[in-house]
This record gives structure tokens, C-alpha cells and sequence, in this order.
């Protein structure tokens, strides 16, 4: 294939290239390589995946949409989202736990699902077993999944955090992690080694995570005081931990409803709203460097002209878009729905109507992916 075609291959959206699959056998075989994977990657898609659900039938539909009000609009955020209704998936009936290069990452019946909303091809891993760890009078079980990929070996892995603790006032009980390995024909899960000598019990505590250059990132709670960012290299397979920083007079178990992960500058950062409502303030906790687990404060305001956007609403984090915008939704149903995208460098704030139906936004990622989901090594 000349690389005429090639180049103009990487430009069309996946709907297209799922059609082109069909041509020939040398069209399925370029479009299905990892080469043309990251080539096509490497084009900048101009759509925004949501996940949106059915307000009156959530366990039964959610929908996919990433259409822009104006296809040719000059703006890098737009306006206004019309609903793609040919992007339904049934039963997904959960909340999207994590986002990486395109796949959703999602649990259904107390199974750990992967979903590519490009090409909707879903496999299921299996359950993992956890009878062995007894829950006491007054104790509570948690089981967190997070998605990692190691993009120099291109290999994904799924962590399991499994803990159990008591609920009155959050004393780690026991708790266990587990890595389940993606590979062509062996898919299995395996006990962590833990190899760091800081490495302690925890409770995950947040269901979102965070994958930034083969290295996972999570929060999870040592006792009611103490939070820190647990780290897992998705090739070295090593745990860590690095304590979150904690201010004066800090309420920590409230603020960290407050507080979201997102990736900013490349570095795994807590987005912490916990003045945003009353002071327009908004703390950025950025990891400057793991290995030292030093950390460093921005502190973003939002302009006067917006304070109505924000002060009488909550929000949960969600994200980021390519060029480096947070995007925030309403933790309500409001209508007419919408999200709001912050640009951290001007400091500006852009309110985006959701159209079409009253839904939640559950998930957004910045980028399609043509890859099939059998590649990544589940049967």
C-alpha cells in the first residue's frame, strides 16, 4: 500500500476504517497492526467521547456521543454536543471507572469489562475471587480496578486493590493487590509482590485512576488522617506510595470528596475544588518527582465574570482534553445538562450544553482507537 493511502487512512474516523477492514485482505491487515494503530493515533481526532446514560433506563442503555454542534467549527472547545443516537451500547450499567488510549474501563455484575466505543467490541476478564478475606461485625469490603499499559512493550495490565476495613473510623483491617496480565494466550491473575519497604495496608479510595507513561496512579486512605497516591510500573510491576500533602486545619475525609485526579503537564495532579463554591480557588497538587515524592502547588481562580457558573453547583472531575483543558460535570442531574471546560493556562471557563435528552455525563476521552479489543489478549 502506497503511502498516499496510508496517510489518508490515519485521517478518517473509525467508523470508516471498520468498513475499509472489508476491502482486502492487505486493507485488514494494515488496519488491524499495531504500526497503523499508533500512527492513527498519532493524528488529532476532533471529537470528544461521553458516556452518557438513560435517566429512566440506565441499566439497560448508555450512550456514546461525540459529535460537535458545528464538524467545522475553528474553536478547540466547542459550544454545544448533539447526542449520537447510533453510538448506543446495551447493558453496560455502570459507572466508567477509567479511560486509556481510547478503551473504557468499567465493572458489570462484579466483573471487570473493557470497551472500545469505536470500534464496540467489549471482552470480560474474569472475576476475581475474594472469599478469603473475611469482613467483620461493623467492616466494610472495597475492590477498586485500575487499567495500565506499557507503551514500550505495548502491554496492558489491570490492578485489583482489595481491602477491608471498618467503617466507624477507617482502620485497614487487611488488604491485597493483584495484577491481572494481558498477553496473547495467558491471561491470569497474580498475587502482588510488594517489594517497597513503605508500602502499607490501604483502602482505595477514590474508583478512578490514572495511567501516565506506563505507570498507574491511585488514591487510597492508611487510616482517617492519612491519604497517599499509591503508583504501580506496569513493566517492574513495583508498588510505591507517596503521602498527599496536608494543610493546616485541613478536614481530610471532606476534602477529598473535593478533590479529583487528572494528568497536568504529564505528572499525576489532585484537582482540589474545596474553595472553588465559596473563594473561586482551585489547588492543583502536582508529583514533581516520585522517587524524592516531592510536590508542588498552583492555585487557579476563576474569573469574577464565572463565579455563577460554579458557586452553586459540585462538580466531579473528568478529565482532561488534549490541549489541556479540565473538564468538570455537575455531580446532580440538572437540565438542560452540561459540562464546563476550564482552561488552566488563561484561566477561562466554558460552559458546554449536552442536547438531545436529560443524561449524566459518565466518562470522556480525548481520542478514538482502532485497535480491536482481542489484541489486548484476553480470548
Amino acid at each position: 500500500m502506497d503511502l498516499v493511502t496510508e496517510e489518508i487512512l490515519t485521517r478518517l474516523p473509525v467508523k470508516s476504517l471498520k468498513r475499509f477492514m472489508c476491502v482486502s485482505k492487505l486493507w485488514l491487515t494494515l488496519i488491524s497492526s499495531r504500526y497503523f494503530t499508533h500512527r492513527f493515533l498519532t493524528v488529532p481526532s476532533p471529537r470528544l467521547y461521553m458516556c452518557l446514560w438513560d435517566v429512566n433506563n440506565y441499566l439497560d442503555t448508555e450512550i456514546l456521543s461525540s459529535a460537535p454542534q458545528d464538524a467545522n467549527t475553528t474553536t478547540t472547545t466547542p459550544s454545544a454536543f448533539l447526542v449520537d443516537h447510533d453510538l448506543t451500547t446495551p447493558r453496560m450499567g455502570s459507572y466508567i471507572l477509567q479511560n486509556l488510549g481510547g478503551f473504557m474501563c468499567y465493572v458489570y455484575w462484579n466483573k471487570l469489562r473493557i470497551y472500545n466505543p469505536a470500534t464496540r467490541q467489549l471482552v470480560t476478564l474474569p472475576f476475581k475471587k475474594s472469599d478469603h478475606m473475611i469482613v467483620p461485625p461493623g467492616g466494610k469490603k472495597i475492590v477498586r480496578y485500575y487499567f495500565g499499559y506499557d507503551p514500550l512493550n505495548h502491554k496492558y495490565k489491570v490492578v485489583s486493590s482489595i481491602s477491608v476495613h471498618l467503617k466507624q473510623n477507617m482502620e485497614v483491617i487487611s488488604s491485597e493487590n493483584w495484577v491481572f496480565v494481558l498477553e496473547g494466550g495467558l491471561c491470569f491473575w497474580k498475587k502482588a509482590v510488594l517489594t517497597s519497604p513503605d508500602f502499607c495496608p490501604h483502602v482505595p479510595c477514590k474508583m478512578e485512576g490514572l495511567c501516565i507513561d506506563g505507570v498507574i496512579y491511585y488514591m487510597a486512605l492508611l487510616g482517617p488522617f492519612e491519604y497517599v497516591f499509591v503508583s504501580f510500573d506496569v513493566k517492574s510491576e513495583e508498588f510505591n506510595m507517596i503521602q498527599v500533602p496536608r494543610r493546616d486545619g485541613d478536614e481530610l475525609l471532606e476534602r477529598f470528596q473535593n478533590v479529583g485526579l487528572l494528568k497536568y503537564g504529564g505528572k499525576p495532579t489532585l484537582f482540589d475544588q474545596t474553595n472553588l463554591k465559596d473563594k473561586g480557588v482551585v489547588a492543583l497538587w502536582s508529583v514533581e518527582d516520585a522517587g524524592s515524592k516531592k510536590w508542588s502547588c498552583k492555585s487557579l481562580v476563576v474569573q469574577p465574570s464565572q463565579m455563577h457558573l460554579v458557586n452553586t453547583i459540585t462538580f466531579n472531575v473528568k478529565g482532561t482534553t488534549q490541549n489541556g483543558k479540565v473538564l468538570l460535570i455537575p455531580k446532580d442531574f440538572l437540565f438542560p445538562f452540561h459540562i464546563l471546560s476550564y482552561d488552566i493556562q488563561k484561566y477561562d471557563m466554558i460552559k458546554i450544553e449536552i442536547r438531545g435528552m436529560c443524561v449524566d455525563v459518565m466518562f470522556i476521552d480525548q481520542s478514538e482507537r482502532v485497535i480491536r479489543a482481542s489484541l489486548l489478549g484476553v480470548p
